[in-house]
């Protein structure tokens, strides 16, 4: 049961939904249906992520292949919460009747307070990411959507790092800026959209979850709740205090290893690291400013224990190689060699590597490299690797590899590209 409290925050929040789902009917025909259930105007946009922004009274439908060829996305804007259960309940009937979802769509919940209801310390650019991140039940989330977790699309937001090697932690004045939060949107919640006044809730979706109304609901309630409690309560209780703290310690042996090298040699005796694949200890005592920074990243984002790290002078990149990071936050601008990889990978040239459930963003794949259920944007893909049950799309990506399952959205193919299964839906052929 809820307090008054509560309730009167929940009445007082407005909710916006973006329902991916699929149509037994043609576009036309699911526009004027949904508008008459819905009691709402719609518009047909051309593109997905189309610039006009839903209101109240006028909802936008757009094409959003990444599910598959005729995966529609139905945004609202903005409703108060009362109205928005209703469009939640009348927007599931509907697809249960008339369409379908798959393992690819997903229901997104944009979240704000009504401010005039509320008052201004309920405003969304109030809200303290740290303490939302160490607060958050995400095992609540899990428990009503299980197939969700470890999502490629909405992994977890528990992740904080030190933001460099020099944070020291201290219970008085705990500054979140300090740490390193997700920054991206494909993880449960997306912070980037705070800016726009609100925040995005990315967990749930899957097949058939247009069956999920209460659990939908519950969720929706369980997510107003502990953005309520994190902007009402903004203060650092003890329990957060100490959770933060164990965090930290964990980091204990990076934040040490970031003063010297004999530090690192001490905390990380398991990585070899090496400078123009030397180990002269005199020449890495002298690059080791220079690069403890970008090691400071590995350690922490990529959570690297063992392995080797060289740093090559010549085009000032650091290179891994023989290591295995099951829960990588970020990877960014270095060199990956025969590898395991679950994680983010931006910027990065791969080599023989397996990628596993990660999302790679501008980033070039060689050699005999294999990538499972993974997405893959704005990336150069060669010949000899395999891709398999993954996402690709970015019009700048060229894919000359093998594709067995999965999705191409759109992008350029080589002659050497094959496809075994997997849903083609856009290409531009390149020599």
């Amino acid at each position: 049961m809820y307090t008054n409290e509560q309730l009167n925050a929940i009445f007082s929040s407005t909710v916006g939904f973006e329902f991916e789902f699929f149509s037994d009917k043609d576009l036309k025909q699911t526009k004027k249906e949904l508008s008459e259930s819905l009691n709402k105007k719609i518009r047909i946009e051309d593109k997905a992520h189309s610039e006009f922004s839903p209101t109240r009274d006028e909802y936008k439908m757009e094409p959003d292949n990444s599910g598959g060829t005729g995966m529609i996305e139905l945004v609202t804007g903005p409703t108060p919460f009362n109205e928005a259960k209703l469009i939640l309940a009348k927007m599931l009937k509907w697809i249960k009747q008339n369409g379908s979802t798959n393992d690819r769509c997903s229901i997104h919940i944009n979240l704000a307070f009504d401010l005039d209801k509320t008052g201004p310390d309920l405003s969304m650019s109030k809200l303290d990411i740290g303490k939302f991140v160490l607060n958050f039940d995400e095992d609540f989330v899990y428990n009503e959507f299980p197939n969700r977790k470890d999502s490629v699309y909405a992994k977890s937001i528990k992740f904080i790092v030190p933001l460099n090697g020099m944070t020291q932690f201290s219970s008085e004045g705990i500054n979140w800026k300090n740490y390193a939060f997700v920054n991206e949107k494909y993880y449960g919640v997306n912070f980037t959209k705070i800016p726009k006044g609100y925040i995005e809730f990315r967990y749930l979706g899957g097949e058939k979850y247009e069956n999920k109304y209460n659990s939908i609901l519950k969720l929706t309630e369980h997510f107003i709740l502990s953005l309520y409690e994190t902007l009402i309560n903004p203060k650092y209780n003890k329990k957060d205090i100490a959770e933060l703290k164990s965090i930290l310690e964990k980091h204990k042996g990076v934040i040490s290893s970031y003063k010297s090298y004999q530090n690192f040699k001490k905390e990380f005796p398991d990585i070899k690291l090496t400078i123009d694949l030397s180990s002269a200890k005199s020449m890495i005592e002298t690059y080791y400013p220079k690069i403890r920074e970008n090691l400071f990243n590995i350690l922490t984002k990529g959570g690297m224990t063992s392995g080797k790290i060289n740093y090559d002078s010549d085009v000032s990149k650091l290179q891994i190689k023989d290591t295995e990071l099951n829960k990588c936050f970020e990877l960014r601008g270095v060199d990956i060699v025969d590898s395991v990889i679950k994680g983010n990978i931006i910027g990065c040239d791969i080599f023989n590597c397996e990628l596993k459930s990660s999302s790679l963003f501008e980033c070039n794949v060689f050699g005999m490299s294999i990538v499972d259920g993974s997405k893959i944007e704005d990336s150069y893909v060669s010949r000899n690797v395999e891709v398999n049950d993954s996402y690709v799309f970015g019009e700048r990506g060229v894919f000359s590899g093998k594709m067995i399952g999965g999705i191409f959205r759109k992008g350029r193919v080589t002659p050497h590209a094959t496809f075994d299964g997997a849903e083609v839906i856009e290409v531009e052929k390149i020599k």
